[in-house]
């Protein structure tokens, strides 16, 4: 299984609000692994986050839907074969969690490997890898180093220590 966060316009688009030059150089990389699950049949999730209502006070209605779109480069691959969850904030809430619980504990249950890739490795990949950690206890938990990204190296270093000793495999 394929879990991939937040790979939208805010991060990977140059007028995104939170452009992130590291994940525009691991765009390529993310667009063939997602290729490659396509390929095997593999089960892909992804996660959209979206805006809280107070950004709207700093921040016009479009600039906001545009950072929330899924950007191009990956969005005909989500959409036709993805299964995306919606969050706000960092983490997919309870609600969301129950339903990738309910729709994958079978195929976690027979195969355990679910990888991880996307940003922020030091916020959304740490706290999603925590929620399905929760969810799947018994699942080996991948991150491939070089498809997440962070805008802060040596917070995504710290991280990427940080989850080898949550039982996450780096690889």
């Amino acid at each position: 299984m394929l879990i991939a966060i937040d790979l939208q316009n805010d991060t990977f688009a140059e007028s995104g609000s939170s452009y992130n030059e590291r994940a525009n150089r691991i765009k390529h990389r993310i667009t063939g692994r997602i290729n490659k699950a396509v390929a095997e049949n593999e089960s892909i999730i992804y996660t959209k986050n979206l805006y809280p209502d107070f950004e709207h006070r700093n921040r016009t209605t479009d600039s906001i839907r545009f950072d929330e779109g899924i950007h191009p480069v990956f969005s005909d691959l989500l959409y036709k074969y993805g299964d995306e969850y919606v969050k706000t904030f960092y983490g997919i809430p309870p609600e969301e969690a129950k339903k990738i619980q309910e729709k994958y504990i079978e195929e976690v249950e027979t195969n355990q490997t679910i990888e991880f890739i996307g940003v922020e490795t030091n916020v959304c990949i740490l706290a999603n890898i925590m929620i399905i950690q929760n969810i799947f206890p018994y699942a080996d938990i991948t991150v491939a180093k070089d498809l997440v990204a962070s805008s802060n190296s040596h917070l995504h270093d710290k991280t990427l220590e940080i989850l080898s000793n949550m039982h996450v495999t780096i690889k």
